[in-house]
């Protein structure tokens, strides 16, 4: 049968040992159908058969990140973006802008603040003046802390006498006022159900528009972790473009904990779906996060002997999620940045290890989001348990900063991706979009050089831990295929394998290291057909 499609001249690294470069590809009916020479694969053409030229660039196949926040992704595109803002009077101004063109009795929101950099700490009152009567909510870049002015502490019912809710706190000033900053899941709550909500048709051109910025960054599957605060509605959504031909993804869909009991009376597991969107993990949350104060430490944080961080989860609580889970042919995903959170989460993976298997499963790992900071005690517990390490290399370029102040001679052990694989774990790579950009290359880079998008520090941060250009394509191509259960379909150039591809126009194996994080993506193919750029 002639192929639909022939990309010939490339330099082709299909991630596949068995062939690892060639020049020419063939795709019919959304699988590749041939991999090998110019000369192998062009005869293979008929009438009907696109040729595309392309002029001897890197192909790779199609990028999966494994952790994105999708929706959210695409709900935070449309607000005030603060990430990289350095100075407190830029939030104010780009917030005041905001707040000028806010239609009456319509909120401000904006996302990826972080006062490291600061010389004041976030308070209401930095916002009242700016704001006296529009709601504001600003999202810090790690989503676990918000920052509201006095307009949305009203409308939530928060004032001095509010008790911290569990797991969670209201900061308070000297005099115990709030101060407009909530840190954890519990605390957000209470503003939640205030926030206005956009409508199904507004949200389905957000999310076609995420798509279409996923194709121009290379990226062809995604592995959503989806949480409780997103409800069904994002799974409503996906199935209604998959309906109206318009969702040209292949996703992982993870589901939250507290919807673990309805998926398991209505018999659904793991892996259930078709060819763009199937079941996932079971997504739970350990601690906090680093930047925030609250991942969960072995140790306090520098300078704060009190603070060791926020249990979001207690460990008996998962233990329990997780044994429900096994029983349901289901695997976890679990949020730990903290190296208590991560100790703390292999200890139960650990135990489930000697307890005979529950019920068949679809084949896939428990995994730990983030392992962000890990005692180097426990970094070889991840491979003796068959845990996967689903890492964020790209965090790595605002946080070494962070990590340097709030954990001291700790941040050894933070991002330590190269003792990690040493040691027998297996590393699935993404973004954490929207809390960091969506760009794999980023990712590719900050896991290549341990550097920021300025090249500091010299060297790379703890450089003895950076990983090579193909254990990091690994990461963003089979180590997430192989993570869902889909190595037989994605994740190579491999013939019978999905038709996802991604030409490069600089080749990532042959240029300084520091030109990674410029490389553009020429082409992105989804399914045999050009998606990027669209036609």
């Amino acid at each position: 049968m002639q192929p639909d499609l022939i990309l010939h001249n490339a330099r082709i690294y299909s991630v596949d040992p068995a062939l690892p470069w060639a020049e020419a590809v063939a795709c019919q009916g959304g699988r590749i159908q041939a991999v090998g020479r110019d000369d192998e694969i062009l005869p293979l053409a008929g009438p009907g058969t696109r040729r595309i030229d392309a002029k001897g660039r890197l192909v790779l196949p199609g990028l999966i990140d494994s952790h994105v926040h999708f929706l959210n992704y695409a709900i935070r595109q449309q607000e005030v973006s603060l990430f990289g803002v350095r100075q407190v009077e830029e939030v104010r101004r780009r917030v005041r802008q905001a707040v000028e063109r806010a239609a009456p009795g319509g909120w401000v929101q904006g996302w990826g603040w972080d006062e490291i950099h600061w010389d004041v700490k976030p308070h209401c009152a930095l916002l009242d003046d700016i704001a006296p009567r529009t709601p504001v909510l600003l999202r810090r870049m790690c989503m676990h802390s918000w920052w509201v002015n006095s307009a949305v502490l009203q409308l939530a019912g928060i004032t001095r006498q509010t008790p911290d809710p569990p797991e969670s706190r209201i900061e308070r000033d000297s005099s115990g006022e709030p101060t407009g900053v909530l840190r954890e899941w519990n605390a957000l709550q209470l503003v939640e159900p205030c926030i206005p909500r956009p409508d199904a048709a507004t949200l389905q051109g957000w999310l076609r528009q995420a798509m279409a910025d996923a194709h121009r960054l290379g990226l062809t599957g995604i592995h959503d972790q989806r949480v409780q605060a997103e409800g069904q509605q994002s799974f409503r959504m996906y199935q209604e473009l998959i309906r109206q031909d318009q969702f040209d993804l292949r996703m992982h869909m993870n589901i939250a904990a507290d919807h673990l009991a309805d998926a398991s009376r209505l018999g659904l597991q793991a892996g259930f779906g078709d060819e763009r969107l199937w079941m996932g993990h079971v997504k739970a949350f350990a601690d906090g996060s680093m930047g925030s104060r609250t991942a969960t430490m072995l140790e306090p944080f520098e300078g704060e002997p009190d603070n060791t961080g926020v249990e979001v989860m207690p460990p008996g609580e998962i233990e329990q999620l997780a044994c429900q889970a096994e029983e349901a042919g289901w695997r976890l995903a679990v949020h730990a940045i903290g190296d208590r959170a991560v100790r703390q989460v292999l200890d139960i993976f650990g135990r489930l290890r000697e307890q005979p298997a529950r019920r068949p499963a679809f084949p896939m790992a428990h995994r730990i989001e983030h392992v962000q900071t890990i005692h180097p005690d426990d970094m070889p517990r991840l491979g003796r348990y068959g845990v996967l390490a689903s890492v964020q290399p790209v965090h790595l370029m605002t946080d070494w900063p962070t990590a340097e102040r709030v954990w001291g001679r700790r941040a050894r052990n933070t991002y330590a991706f190269r003792s990690l694989l040493n040691q027998g774990a297996r590393l699935v790579m993404g973004s954490d979009a929207p809390v960091a950009p969506l760009n794999p290359m980023l990712g590719i880079y900050a896991a290549v050089t341990r550097q920021d998008d300025r090249g500091e520090p010299e060297g790379g941060w703890y450089p003895e831990e950076r990983l090579s250009v193909a254990e990091a394509v690994y990461g963003f191509t089979m180590a997430p295929a192989s993570a869902s259960g889909r190595q037989h379909f994605q994740g190579s150039i491999t013939p019978g394998k999905w038709a996802d591809l991604v030409v490069l126009d600089r080749n990532l194996f042959e240029i300084p290291a520091a030109e990674i994080k410029e490389a553009q993506v020429c082409l992105t193919v989804f399914d045999g057909r050009v998606v990027y750029p669209q036609e």
